[in-house]
């Protein structure tokens, strides 16, 4: 145990004595824990079967590989459900293009002999045509394909 042995320690221990916190400045030694009772044990609440959340349904996901070359496109034509998520592969093997769908906003820059992904999700429904919007040559107009969204 410390002792304390200036006047100034004793007044202060006096305030704190009467704070109740002298027990922490004037012994090094902590105090024992008070003895705590333990609760009674109470029973358990029954479980209950909550339902599991449903798990979101899988949006359907379509593949595609789609080619411009020698003024076509391969395949010509795309045909989905409404609610499809389309994945497009794109490779322009002549030389660089657009693909280009404008009611859907959809403008995707194809350069030449490189491969281009682009996803998107077929949500309205109707026929769509889609275009080379980059004009490279006479016969340019001729490039068009349709998306089918039932």
């Amino acid at each position: 145990m410390r002792r304390v042995t200036s006047r100034r320690h004793r007044i202060w221990i006096g305030v704190l004595l009467a704070w109740g916190l002298a027990s922490r400045v004037v012994s090094q030694d902590p105090a024992p824990p008070a003895p705590q009772e333990s609760p009674a044990p109470t029973a358990a609440p029954a479980p209950t079967a909550a339902p599991e959340p449903a798990a979101p349904a899988a949006r359907p996901t379509k593949y595609i590989k789609l080619y411009a070359d020698d003024w076509k496109w391969t395949p010509r034509e795309i045909r989905v459900t409404q609610g499809t998520l389309l994945h497009i592969d794109f490779e322009s093997r002549d030389r660089s293009r657009s693909f280009d769908i404008k009611e859907l906003g959809i403008k995707v820059r194809l350069p030449q002999d490189k491969k281009v992904t682009y996803e998107f999700v077929a949500d309205r429904k109707g026929e769509f045509r889609w275009i080379c919007g980059r004009p490279c040559g006479d016969r340019c107009p001729k490039l068009l394909g349709t998306l089918i969204v039932e």
